[in-house]
């Protein structure tokens, strides 16, 4: 019953909103003014626990405060892009992970402590993009970039790790997408024009654009797959994802 349920709201206002249209309703919930990523250990255990924001990093204290086999249903991605998706793990019988497949694309609003401030072009590429490293590339505008709710971004965060992904908006044919190392300042832009080859620069110790066109190649490779193929798994030690089979995971 609606007793057992506890909603944690961080911002104070929205609470205090989320109180009085509760008590208009009859509803006995308890609303805690607080940070929801620390989960509330005193109405623990739960037996789901349903996010309402958009998270990069899932806390095991949500596992520790679950009951076996509880389900934990949260919005994922990672900072590659707003291309998440829905996680829906469920707690190990032995309460030490928890697991579970992905549902289908959203976009939510990103847990406060997990934004990530706005990328300072210039810090990266101070001058111009001929300072790179210029190549060519076979990708298509299409190809890479998808539909908004497409699984390719997301495929694509899942193995081009500490990296933000900028689509910028098209004109007079040509679209340039921006690609920004999180732990240097490792950069790559390719720019996509009608009826051309992409040129590529890219400069810094990582080579992004490479990683990157190698991602949407294993993407392709395994048959285009949809979110609901991959999956994602928790445990103290931290976080891993897989493709169709959870016993061959990589660290996410």
């Amino acid at each position: 019953g609606a007793g057992n349920v506890v909603t944690v709201e961080v911002d104070g206002a929205v609470a205090q909103r989320a109180r009085s249209a509760l008590r208009a309703s009859g509803a006995p919930v308890r609303v805690v003014h607080g940070d929801g990523f620390r989960k509330f250990p005193e109405g623990a255990p739960y037996d789901r626990i349903v996010v309402t924001c958009g998270l990069r990093s899932l806390p095991f204290a949500w596992v520790r405060q679950a009951r076996p086999g509880a389900v934990i249903v949260a919005p994922w991605g990672t900072h590659y892009s707003n291309a998440d998706a829905i996680s829906r793990l469920v707690v190990a019988e032995d309460g030490r992970s928890a697991s579970g497949a992905f549902a289908g694309p959203v976009e939510f609003m990103k847990l406060r402590s997990q934004r990530l401030p706005p990328v300072e072009h210039r810090a990266y590429v101070p001058d111009t993009v001929a300072v790179g490293e210029e190549t060519a590339s076979a990708v298509t505008e299409e190809a890479f970039t998808g539909g908004r709710f497409g699984a390719g971004r997301f495929a694509l965060g899942l193995r081009v790790p500490a990296c933000v992904n900028v689509v910028a908006e098209k004109r007079d044919g040509a679209r340039p997408v921006w690609f920004y190392g999180l732990t240097d300042r490792s950069w790559a832009c390719a720019m996509f024009r009608d009826g051309d080859t992409a040129r590529v620069w890219q400069s810094g110790p990582r080579r992004l654009w490479d990683e990157a066109e190698a991602a949407l190649a294993w993407w392709e490779k395994r048959g285009r797959p949809g979110h609901e193929r991959f999956g994602l798994a928790l445990t103290e030690a931290g976080q891993s994802a897989w493709l169709d089979d959870p016993a061959d995971s990589w660290e996410v």
